[in-house]
C-alpha cells in the first residue's frame, strides 16, 4: 500500500495579490490528495469522477519512482466530503499482480454510466511491450470489481482508452488511441469506441492521423466534447508537429472523422481534457504554453471552440503540472479534477466555471 499524507494546501492565487472575493479565483478548492515518497513515489493518470453513491473516487497511476516499471499498478483514493478529504490511497486487485509481480497495469479512463464504473487499463510487461488494453467493471461505486474483459479486437493491443462521453440519446463514445507499429510508439491513430446497448458492445470508428510518416511517434492524447446538431469535435495531442493542438470534426455522432489538422491552441505535448457545458459553450483545461507543462489553465469558449473568450490561469506553482482529468459538477458551477504535480503529487482542484 502507499505512504498518504493528506493536507489543505493553499490556492495558487494567493501567492500573488489577494483576488476580489467575489471572483472566480477566490471560489477556487484545492487538497493535496496523495504525495508519493520514494520507492513509490510516482503519481500519474490522475483521474477523478463523481459516483453513483455520491462520494468523489480519484484513480491513478501508482508504484515505483517512474514509468514504465513492473511496479507500476492502479491506485484509488475516496472522498466523501467533495474533495475536502481523501482516504489513504489504496491498490486495486484485480488477481493480476498476484498471479504475475512483472505486469505493470496503467489505468486511462473511468467511467460512470447509468450506475455502472468502468475502469479501463493496459496490462503490459513493465516495457510497453506484449500490451494489451483491459475493462473490468464495478456496480458498487468502485469498491468491487468483476474480472477484467478485453476491449474489441481491432484496437486490442498497444492502445490507451482515453475521455468518455454520454451523448443525449444515450451513445457512450469513449476515444482511443492505437499504434499500429508494436515497436515503441510509432504510427499512431485516433478513433471511437461507441455503444448503442448499454456499453454491452462497442463498434470502432476512426483512423485519424496526425502524421504522415509511418516512423513518427508521439503521444496524441484525444479529447472530444458534442456541439448541437450531432457533431462531435476531436483534440489531440500532438508531440513535436508545431507546438498546437491538433482536430478533427465529426458531423454523424462519431461515425465518420475528416482529417486532422492543426489549430492554433498552444500545447507543449501533454494531456488535455473537453468538457461540454451545455450548447455551444465548452472548457477545456490544457497547459497553454508550446514549450512546458505550465501552467495548468482553464480556457472557455461560447461559440463551439470558434473562439476561447475566457481564459484563466489555475496553477501556477514550479515545475510539471500533468494530466488535468474531472468532471463538471451538476449545476454547471464548478470543473472538479485531478492532476498531478510533477509526477509525486496528486492535486484535487475544483474551478469557478464563468456564469
Amino acid at each position: 500500500m502507499l505512504a498518504r499524507r493528506s493536507l489543505l494546501f493553499s490556492l495558487p492565487t494567493l501567492l500573488r495579490a489577494a483576488p476580489d472575493p467575489l471572483s472566480d479565483a477566490a471560489q477556487d478548492r484545492t487538497t493535496l490528495i496523495y504525495q508519493g515518497t520514494t520507492p513509490n513515489k510516482l503519481c500519474c493518470d490522475t483521474t477523478l469522477r463523481a459516483m453513483p453513491d455520491g462520494s468523489w473516487v480519484m484513480v491513478m497511476l501508482g508504484g515505483g519512482d517512474s514509468e514504465p516499471l513492473p511496479a507500476n499498478d492502479l491506485f484509488l483514493s475516496r472522498s466523501n466530503d467533495q474533495g475536502k478529504t481523501w482516504s489513504p490511497m489504496q491498490r486495486i486487485s484485480l488477481g493480476i499482480k498476484e498471479q504475475d509481480p512483472s505486469r505493470a497495469l496503467v489505468p486511462t479512463e473511468l467511467t460512470v454510466y447509468r450506475g455502472q464504473c468502468r475502469l479501463f487499463y493496459a496490462n503490459h510487461n513493465g516495457r510497453f511491450r506484449d500490451w494489451t488494453t483491459w475493462f473490468t467493471t464495478s456496480n458498487d461505486s468502485c469498491r468491487t470489481w468483476t474480472k477484467p474483459r478485453p476491449i474489441p479486437a481491432p484496437i486490442r493491443n498497444s492502445t490507451f482508452v482515453r475521455n468518455h462521453i454520454v451523448r443525449p440519446n444515450g451513445e457512450l463514445v469513449i476515444p482511443y488511441q492505437h499504434y499500429l507499429s508494436p515497436d515503441g510508439y510509432k504510427n499512431p491513430r485516433n478513433g471511437v469506441m461507441i455503444s448503442t446497448n448499454r456499453g454491452r458492445t462497442f463498434q470502432v470508428y476512426g483512423d485519424i492521423r496526425i502524421s504522415d510518416d509511418d516512423n513518427y511517434q508521439g503521444f496524441p492524447e484525444n479529447t472530444i466534447v458534442e456541439l448541437p446538431g450531432n457533431r462531435l469535435v476531436m483534440l489531440i495531442r500532438a508531440d513535436r508537429l508545431g507546438g498546437v493542438l491538433f482536430r478533427s470534426n465529426s458531423a454523424d455522432g462519431g461515425r465518420n472523422w475528416t482529417q486532422a489538422v492543426p489549430t492554433d491552441i498552444p500545447n507543449p505535448g501533454s494531456k488535455i481534457t473537453l468538457y461540454s457545458l451545455g450548447g455551444e459553450r465548452v472548457a477545456l483545461l490544457h497547459n497553454p504554453n508550446p514549450k512546458v507543462r505550465n501552467p495548468l489553465s482553464l480556457w472557455v469558449s461560447f461559440d463551439g471552440l470558434r473562439t476561447w473568450a475566457h481564459r484563466r490561469d489555475l496553477v501556477t506553482t514550479a515545475g510539471r503540472l500533468n494530466y488535468p482529468d474531472g468532471f463538471v459538477s451538476r449545476d454547471r458551477k464548478y470543473l472538479h479534477f485531478a492532476y498531478d504535480e510533477n509526477r509525486f503529487r496528486a492535486v484535487y482542484y475544483g474551478a469557478r466555471l464563468p456564469d
